[in-house]
């Protein structure tokens, strides 16, 4: 589905068949779920390189920044919760007069700025750069959000989880968490890397005015890497908190299953040996032999617990 918005005299919104002559004023096209009719009209309309137009349509492009003759095209990934997490890739070309957004579904940034027609209108004003900078840095700022819930998850299981319970599902969220912080790092690091193009290299179609916006994308880029290794970390100590947590469960389980051991194996040794079959054993005659023989089986389990309870055993 294609959406056109271009400025006027104030923002307006255009048809599709009037894209070869509205493509004169300054524009916005926002593409959602992209088909292939649509890839061969915005390729023809903006000259397009074949390979753009097939990155267009294409799902999970790498991260990059390229300079072509009329346009420059971006692929970043933003971040959305969802069933924990979801990347998403958001192809962005501007020209000298002209922005395209493409995504494979709506995305908050650019549908909230299509209701904000004041915000929309003074973009405009500024250049199809500034349309640039304002997607990709909500974009950027998302993994903020993201990554604080993670945060927050990771501390709820060091401060719950691991040192009350250590139920196996909690070892199942460390390491689903441990996985996706481990895609995120990829992503946010190559992000990271393709924003400082942006600010570095001389881009004809981002003019100086727009370098320090881009420069503040960049060091939000660079927090949100810093950001990824500090939950990475965290999570990695939760790890090691976890399977801490479960040898000292099985140490005390283990050490209960020794006092009952101990304390079993003199009572063992007594029973045994009234148990054999000499017709001549001490006390076998005697009255109250057998309640002789509990009496002293209890006392010996009283004495020990008494020893293990001075030696702070339990």
């Amino acid at each position: 589905m294609i959406e056109i918005f271009y400025y006027d005299n104030g923002v307006q919104k255009g048809k599709l068949n009037q894209l070869d002559e509205l493509k004169l004023k300054p524009i916005w096209v926002d593409v959602t779920h992209i088909t292939k009719s649509e890839k061969e009209l915005l390729q023809k309309a903006f000259d397009l390189h074949p390979l753009t137009a097939e990155d267009l349509y294409s799902s999970n492009t790498r991260v990059k920044v390229e300079e072509f003759p009329n346009y420059l095209f971006c692929v970043f990934y933003g971040i959305e919760k969802f069933r924990g997490f979801n990347l998403y890739d958001v192809d962005m070309i501007i020209g000298n007069n002209f922005f395209i957004t493409n995504h494979t579904k709506p995305i908050d940034s650019c549908e909230d700025l299509k209701k904000d027609k004041e915000k929309l209108g003074l973009l405009f004003k500024k250049g199809p750069e500034f349309l640039l900078h304002h997607i990709l840095d909500i974009e950027v700022d998302n993994y903020f959000k993201i990554l604080e819930h993670v945060e927050d998850h990771i501390d709820e299981i060091e401060k719950e989880e691991v040192t009350k319970k250590t139920k196996r599902e909690y070892l199942t969220t460390i390491l689903d968490l441990k996985q996706n912080l481990s895609i995120i790092r990829k992503t946010v690091f190559a992000q990271r890397e393709k924003v400082s193009f942006l600010v570095k290299n001389q881009y004809k179609f981002l003019t100086k005015k727009s370098l320090p916006y881009f420069r503040d994308i960049y060091d939000h880029a660079i927090r949100v890497s810093d950001k990824v290794d500090n939950s990475r970390e965290s999570i990695m100590n939760a790890f090691d908190l976890y399977m801490s947590a479960v040898s000292n469960n099985t140490n005390e389980v283990m050490k209960v299953l020794s006092i009952f051991a101990t304390i079993a194996l003199p009572l063992t040794v007594i029973s045994s040996i009234y148990g054999t079959n000499f017709h001549v054993l001490p006390g076998a005659d005697f009255k109250y032999g057998f309640w002789l023989m509990i009496l002293s089986m209890i006392a010996l389990c009283f004495i020990f617990i008494y020893s293990f309870k001075r030696r702070g055993w339990f």
